[in-house]
């Protein structure tokens, strides 16, 4: 039997920006290739190239145009992505109406290019029910189209050891933060708190070039607290990042906005505690145990942060083998089919 040829393509290019819904793009292709599917990143410039369906990462009005062009050709599957804030019914039929007026008048709105987007693809892949219901309510995405598959994890942080990143940077008994140094996952905050606090704070990862002051922010308060040290970024396949995880006391992700953080997934499964931003996403599976503050609020920081490395038990929500890649890959492959299957 022929190997299901799909082509993926992340909402930026690599050489522009990385971030979790990049990795998240070229971790699932790895994925789905060691599933035995012919999946590759979408090449721009070849004419010739013979593929079965198109998957496309992340929800930017950007892919209207690419989707007219792709769709009847190609079967479309997205994986949405959206940072869904909540599922309000209120919120699609006043985005309809402003959208249907504004078309009246021949222009096309952010949230009309972004509804037909998802018109035009054969099936929606959701992170998690929340994600799920938003795009139901808000863009009217059938149910029938829509897909529960959560993001997977390498089987090196089920396995991850402490010792590597001990060996190497000689840190213990810290509070970790992973991911690029942007307002939105709030590392400035947590730096301060874990400054006031005079806990060890152990931030890894890159700032970026369109919030460049945020990024020299974060950088002078690091350069002040001696309990506060920075590795910019490790490659996402180095071994020294899941025995980061292991090494943690606590992993802190205070964003204001996530689907489902990868870098969350990884520190479960290595088996560290979680704290993240009390929202909707942090409520969903399989978060259901994790510590959450009011990422906010510093004082509900500070509190939940001293919670939960006080808990004379630790909690620990340990990572479902569901979420290993291989077993993720082999749902998206089974995705594939059914919409193959469906138009043939």
């Amino acid at each position: 039997k022929k190997a299901t040829r799909v082509r993926l393509l992340p909402m930026f290019p690599f050489g522009i920006h990385q971030g979790g819904l990049e990795l998240q793009c070229l971790k699932t292709c790895r994925a789905l290739q060691r599933t035995g599917i012919d999946a590759k990143l979408f090449d721009y410039y070849r004419t010739d190239d013979q593929f079965d369906l198109i998957h496309l990462f992340g929800s930017t009005e950007n892919y209207f145009d690419i989707c007219k062009q792709v769709v009847g050709r190609w079967p479309i599957i997205i994986s949405a992505v959206t940072g869904a804030p909540n599922a309000a019914k209120w919120r699609g039929p006043i985005w309809q109406t402003a959208s249907s007026l504004a078309t009246l008048v021949k222009l096309h709105t952010s949230y009309y290019r972004m509804r037909e987007v998802y018109s035009m693809a054969a099936s929606v892949i959701c992170l998690n029910q929340l994600e799920a219901e938003f795009l139901k309510t808000t863009y009217g995405v059938p149910v029938s189209k829509l897909n529960v598959i959560h993001n997977g994890v390498d089987g090196a942080n089920f396995a991850a050891d402490s010792g590597p990143f001990y060996k190497k940077f000689g840190l213990r008994n810290f509070v970790l933060f992973t991911g690029n140094i942007v307002q939105r996952k709030n590392p400035v905050r947590l730096a301060e708190v874990l400054k006031e606090l005079s806990l060890t704070g152990v931030f890894i990862g890159r700032t970026i070039s369109a919030e460049a002051d945020y990024g020299v922010r974060f950088r002078s308060l690091i350069k002040g607290a001696s309990n506060l040290y920075w590795i910019e970024g490790l490659p996402e396949q180095d071994s020294l990042l899941a025995s980061a995880y292991a090494a943690a006391d606590l992993f802190c992700l205070p964003s204001t906005n996530e689907t489902q953080s990868l870098s969350a997934l990884e520190a479960m499964a290595a088996g560290t505690p979680v704290l993240l931003g009390d929202y909707p996403y942090a409520y969903q599976s399989p978060f259901e145990a994790a510590w959450r503050c009011n990422p906010l609020d510093p004082s509900s920081m500070k509190t939940m942060i001293r919670r939960a490395l006080d808990a004379t038990v630790p909690i620990q929500h340990p990572l479902p083998d569901s979420y290993r890649w291989e077993k993720v890959a082999a749902s998206i492959a089974t995705l594939y089919q059914s919409v193959i299957d469906s138009i043939n």
